[in-house]
């Protein structure tokens, strides 16, 4: 008998549970004389994704009933029927009555066509799916990503939408990997995926949405069934020869509601440079430049690294995310990179000179560079409508010690060492409560140590470095130290003047840095000895305080939004010289208005632009005076001169999109102006640079016009873009102490087109066309450096799931004399079993072993002749263990 009421009270307790977490939305549909709808289609969807979760239809007296089992925290309800206008609400996910009045709106019916659907779209998210966009030779998401109208991934792995990076990278909804999204999109098998999601006008933080204006892009990943819940292991072996190279790779991975994993392991030294994977594209630099020393190295050339990257790299990740709560999460992050890295070129360097002649500088560079990168990051966060709560802790550490040799009339050796520290802690909340009123803090702190140490050897420039007399060799020690706070507050919604809303906002910080160098010398017996006098020692204390007063302005009416902000700013800057003994202090008072506004012309067109204007103050490194050899052959120092800087500049975007019809369109135009009360200039003695600084007013412009459009067809699957950028820039420096004004001019235009005319056969053509010309203001032109650069490849699907691939590269330069035309050829097959893929492939087919390119910069220009990779055959092997 107990066991029977047990059974009963478990099944009615079961029951209730069921009803609980069952969400039913009710509701009437009526018109303005409360006259009621039938047949009116009613469909809920999940936010922000836009996914259909449920659909039904109002009956004959106007009522609908829709229900929901799912937690997402918020829903989107839509209705959509003939003569009437389609509406949207957004709700809670909770039982409730949802009424629409509708309004009545006429329908011209035209032909229609039923195609395929690659592409959809709902509100402010596109969708593409993955599965019509690939093909068999796609391993990773990030080769499907590269072929969808509308989406730019660049070499370095940086993902753009319209031309706009994004902001956000999520998997499933939740962001597991921060800006370091490179491992996930060279990582998760791209038949796991079956959905790509562009989410447009994307504010991360939900109690911010609808009061923020948002131009920002994000992108999700839906994994398909099949790949959540479930624990994946995919590992590759590779082996090849000339030299003996290798290249291989682990990967495990976790998706599922509440968990997310991706641990990885790579290594090669087949020219894959793994540190992209790594690169986090949201992460800001607060601490400015600390790099003051370096080692002449040969510049990598503008062609695939992996034709060129003589490496041996290890890499490490381990990421977790955790849901502790519905809308609370715990990411833990961990990435290791050793990596060695060898360079040979020889190049020649025209500094041109005011008088019109030119210095040439010839040299014969090889290097070698041994790097390790060790870095954690623990982010808690917490988001839901009321209440935002972030707050990340990164450590890093970075240890580089590169060797370099140079021929250049002798020969002379470089090391380098710099070993850096950083620690970063970021905090961020936000509390919203009634009619939008609450508040937003920001803060953040964070230390940085970065000791250099550069040795040359033998000793140069004895009439400099030592009266004189002959010495083996320099030793130049530099570290800078590093601690800024800054906060953050707004007061959200604090007036409200109809539909004007009135944020006070304040801001308060403080930064330190302390610099110090000395030279070392060694003598012909090899006894050191510092460098006694002041022109060679630094000891700078640098310090800046900061605090403003701002009230933000936001409107919003129908498609419009528009942000100004009326800051008023308080700097205070104090250096300490201890060397010259001298102080130099600054107190100013800045107004810097800025103007933020979006506007939707149509469902399918946005207009948005941005101005502002500027104020800031030099930094620490260009303010010392005693001399700091930053290379073999630059000496830098530069008075102490505070420089103080202000400008403005500002950009109009417009972005247009036909989802039915796959069709993208943007363009846009930026302009920046500048101006300095500190000009820097160079003067020459023999092949050694001296860089200073002068008081002097200069300025420099900026304008630059874009534009892009892509296009997908049904048509042979086909996908076109062209990409355009035309930018002048205009600046003055300080040449030999006389002033020389000089203009930039470039345009690049980039195209590609993907097809597969056969069921058996694909190809891919993608082209650059670059023009660069200089121009001094004495009328002086530089004769134009164009380059084409061509890559065209063909995949033919062979019986018995085998593929053939084959890959063409051609490059241009026209400043080159000899050698203008360069070319690259590559085979590759590749076999497919269940879920193993073999393949072999033979890269640089014709054995091409150097690059020439030239370039202008400023108003210099550099000839370059790189050596590149050989001729290799590598052969891999790539398993699902699981």
């Amino acid at each position: 008998m107990n066991i029977r009421i047990n059974i009963i009270v478990f099944i009615i307790l079961f029951s209730c549970c069921g009803i609980q977490a069952q969400t039913i939305i009710k509701g009437k549909i009526t018109d303005n004389k409360r006259e009621t709808y039938a047949g009116v289609s009613v469909i809920l969807q999940t936010l922000p994704d836009s996914t259909i979760i449920g659909y039904t239809f109002s009956d004959e007296n106007g009522y609908y009933t829709i229900s929901y089992q799912e937690q997402a925290k918020e829903l989107t309800l839509s209705i959509a029927g003939l003569q009437i206008a389609p509406q949207s609400k957004d709700i809670l996910n909770k039982s409730q009555d949802v009424d629409f009045i509708i309004e009545q709106k006429e329908i011209e019916l035209k032909e229609v066509i039923v195609k395929s659907t690659k592409m959809w779209g709902e509100k402010d998210t596109v969708n593409y799916l993955v599965s019509v966009f690939s093909d068999k030779n796609d391993i990773v998401i990030g080769d499907i990503l590269k072929k969808m109208p509308g989406i730019d991934v660049s070499d370095d792995g940086a993902i753009k939408y319209q031309g706009k990076p994004i902001n956000n990278f999520y998997i499933e909804n939740l962001d597991l990997l921060g800006g370091r999204y490179g491992i996930a999109s060279n990582n998760i098998a791209a038949q796991d995926v079956s959905t790509v999601q562009i989410l447009e006008n994307h504010q991360p933080i939900k109690a911010l949405d609808g009061m923020k204006v948002s131009t920002d892009v994000a992108v999700n990943l839906k994994l398909k069934e099949g790949a959540k819940g479930v624990f994946s292991i995919m590992a590759q072996l590779g082996v090849g020869a000339s030299p003996l190279l290798w290249e291989n790779e682990i990967n495990g991975m976790y998706f599922s509601k509440k968990k997310q994993s991706i641990s990885t392991y790579k290594g090669n030294n087949s020219g894959q440079d793994l540190s992209k994977e790594l690169k986090s594209f949201y992460s800001q630099n607060s601490f400015g430049q600390s790099n003051m020393l370096n080692v002449m190295l040969p510049s990598p050339p503008s062609i695939s690294q992996n034709r060129f990257l003589d490496n041996n790299s290890n890499a490490f990740t381990i990421n977790n995310l955790f849901k502790t709560g519905e809308d609370k999460q715990l990411n833990f992050n961990v990435i290791y990179l050793n990596d060695h890295e060898n360079r040979k070129s020889n190049s020649r360097t025209s500094y041109f000179l005011p008088d019109g002649s030119a210095l040439l500088i010839t040299e014969d560079l090889r290097s070698a560079t041994n790097s390790d990168r060790l870095e954690t990051e623990i982010r808690y966060n917490e988001n839901n409508k009321d209440n935002y709560l972030n707050n990340l802790v990164n450590v890093q550490g970075l240890w580089t010690n590169t060797t370099g040799h140079v021929t250049n009339e002798q020969e002379i050796n470089q090391y380098f060492t710099n070993p850096v520290f950083t620690l970063t802690n970021m905090f961020h909340w936000v509390k919203k409560k009634n009619e939008n009123k609450g508040f937003d803090i920001q803060s953040s702190l964070g230390f940085k140590s970065s000791p250099q140490t550069l040795t040359i050897t033998p000793g140069l420039y004895q009439d400099i470095f030592n009266e004189g007399v002959k010495y083996s060799a320099l030793q130049q020690n530099t570290r800078i130290n590093n601690f800024y706070i800054k906060n953050k507050l707004t007061l959200l919604s604090s007036w409200v003047l109809g539909n004007i809303f009135i944020d006070p906002k304040f801001e308060f910080g403080a930064e330190t840095k302390n610099l110090t160098s000395d030279v070392l010398l060694k003598d012909q017996n090899s006894k050191t000895f510092y460098l006694q006098t002041d022109s060679f020692i630094n000891k700078i204390n640098w310090f800046k305080s900061y605090g403003s007063a701002a009230l933000l302005f936001r409107y919003k009416y129908t498609n419009l939004d528009v942000n100004v902000l009326l800051p008023i700013v308080y700097n205070y800057m104090h250096i300490d010289n201890k060397i010259i003994l001298e102080n130099n202090v600054r107190n100013q008072v800045f107004f810097e208005p800025s103007l933020d506004i979006k506007y939707s012309l149509t469902n399918k067109m946005e207009l948005n632009g941005k101005y502002s204007f500027f104020n800031n103050y030099g930094d620490i490194n260009s303010l010392y005076t005693g001399y700091i050899i930053q290379n073999y052959r630059s000496l830098n120092h530069y008075n102490n001169c505070l420089s103080t800087l202000n400008g403005n500049g500002g950009s109009i975007n417009i972005l247009y999109k036909d989802i039915m019809n796959m069709f993208f369109m943007s363009g846009g135009v930026f302009y920046n102006h500048l101006k300095s009360d500190i000009l820097y200039g160079q003067n020459f003695q023999g092949i050694l640079t001296l860089t200073s600084a002068i008081v002097q007013n200069n300025v420099s412009n900026a304008i630059s016009v874009n534009g892009r459009i892509s296009k997908s067809f049904n048509f042979m699957n086909i996908v076109a873009s062209l990409e355009t950028l035309y930018g002048t820039y205009s600046s003055e420096l300080l040449r030999q102490n006389d002033l020389v004004k000089f203009r930039n001019n470039g345009l690049n235009i980039t195209g590609s087109l993907s097809c597969i005319p056969l069921s058996w056969f694909s190809v891919l053509y993608k082209g650059t066309y670059s023009g660069n010309w200089n121009k001094l203001k004495s009328e002086k032109a530089f004769s134009p450096i164009k380059t084409l650069i061509n890559n065209f490849s063909a995949n033919v699907m062979l019986p018995k799931n085998i593929s053939l691939n084959v890959n063409y590269e051609h490059y241009y330069n026209s400043a080159i004399i000899e050698n203008r035309y360069l070319s690259f050829a590559d085979l590759s097959l590749m076999y497919t079993w269940k879920s193993v893929n073999l393949s072999i492939n033979w890269t640089n087919i014709f054995n091409t072993d150097n690059y020439i390119s030239a370039y202008y910069s400023n108003i210099n220009s550099y000839y370059q002749n790189y050596e590149i990779r050989d001729t290799n055959i590598l052969f891999k092997i790539r398993m699902k263990l699981n």
